[in-house]
């Protein structure tokens, strides 16, 4: 991206920030007799514990039986009969249906009706050339791969020009249909303020990645996606892990997530490369080091403002993307100065974007900036 970055979606009248409490979700997707969603906004606040799950099915249909006739021990039949879930009382679990089904509810929540509303294509600013052959010939050019070479009709034209061996002029490839690629790394923070004071802001995120996953598998098989969680350090974790991820009593520690990020991106061959960081706040911990004992030490500072040395190691992160062509996308859940102040620094030195994005809306601002056409 050339030019001078803009940071998008940082005036302070775009959103109004409400609190969201997955609590009240269920009681009303239970009113609305949707039970189906009802099971799957629970099995992602509740880590993918389908015990716990199940007591609170039976809470609600409890308090919704006259609505509802509503039974805990006739739904959970239900989810056996689909091989949603298996294991006796006391150790039920997802099934790997089961954790394919969350995936594909989280993306029909998130993302809707793709085809009604034609989103869903990549934006992306490279086209690759490894798409599926179209049937079209043409002359051999520099640069085009061997193995569209069309051995068969070259030795063809070689033969009727009354030529026993091939000559450069001879060759012809066939064509293929150009397709976008894509490098994803998806960051996820996973610090004790995603939970902080009742508001869960772990699970939308949790939703989205889970639907841009399940979104990726479909449509853009070919395509890449690491996830990495980030508190003190930095964890990756695989799509089949995601219903199971929580955040923790852990610091922001953003620039080892960006460090992260791009040492994985350095090494993969789309001519895509992008990062789409979810976060609630400003970075707070840095490794630095080694010691004498060859073990990195980590740094935190939560107090008011922004620590000079944590924030010019993060931007020092940041800056390499540029060089690195990597693409950075930073969705802020949380309405925080000290934060907006941070990532407008990080999007100007890493020619990215940012946007806010409330807990209700996240999904759709990334498929609109990420997947979607702009």
């Amino acid at each position: 991206m050339a030019g001078r970055p803009a940071v998008a979606s940082l005036h302070p009248m775009r959103y109004d920030y409400q609190h969201f409490d997955w609590r009240e979700l269920a009681n009303r997707l239970a009113r609305e007799e949707r039970i189906d969603e009802v099971f799957r906004e629970l099995m992602l606040a509740l880590g993918g514990d389908v015990e716990e799950a199940l007591e609170r099915l039976d809470e609600l249909s409890r308090r919704f039986r006259k609505d509802l006739g509503f039974d805990r021990q006739d739904f959970e039949q239900r989810l056996r009969d689909q091989k949603l879930i298996s294991g006796k009382a006391g150790s039920r679990a997802l099934t790997p249906k089961g954790e394919r089904a969350l995936r594909s509810g989280c993306l029909e929540a998130v993302f809707g009706k793709l085809k009604a509303t034609g989103r869903g294509d990549h934006a992306v600013p490279k086209l690759g050339s490894r798409g599926d052959a179209n049937g079209v010939l043409r002359p051999w050019q520099p640069g085009d791969e061997s193995y569209d070479i069309s051995y068969r009709e070259s030795m063809l034209g070689a033969l009727r020009g009354g030529r026993a061996q091939l000559e450069d002029g001879d060759l012809v490839v066939q064509e293929r249909d150009r397709t976008t690629a894509a490098a994803t790394v998806m960051l996820i923070d996973v610090s004790h303020s995603m939970t902080l004071y009742g508001e869960d802001r772990i699970t939308p995120a949790k939703r989205v990645a889970m639907a841009f996953a399940e979104l990726q598998q479909r449509r853009y098989p070919r395509d890449s996606l690491n996830i990495l969680l980030f508190g003190d350090d930095v964890q990756e974790v695989t799509v089949k892990e995601l219903p199971y991820i929580s955040n923790g009593p852990f610091h922001t520690n953003t620039c080892e997530a960006l460090r992260r990020a791009g040492e994985i991106l350095s090494k993969k061959h789309q001519p895509n490369k992008r990062v789409v960081m979810i976060t609630d706040g400003k970075p707070t911990a840095l490794f630095t080091g080694p010691g004498r004992d060859g073990k990195r030490r980590l740094t935190i500072n939560s107090s008011y403002g922004l620590d000079p040395e944590i924030v010019t190691a993060t931007l020092r992160q940041g800056a390499r993307f540029p060089r690195l062509k990597i693409d950075l996308s930073v969705f802020m859940v949380a309405s925080d100065p000290y934060l907006e102040r941070f990532v407008a620094r990080l999007v100007e030195v890493s020619h990215g974007r940012a946007f806010r994005a409330t807990l209700g809306d996240l999904g759709d601002q990334v498929l609109t900036r990420i997947f979607g056409k702009r």
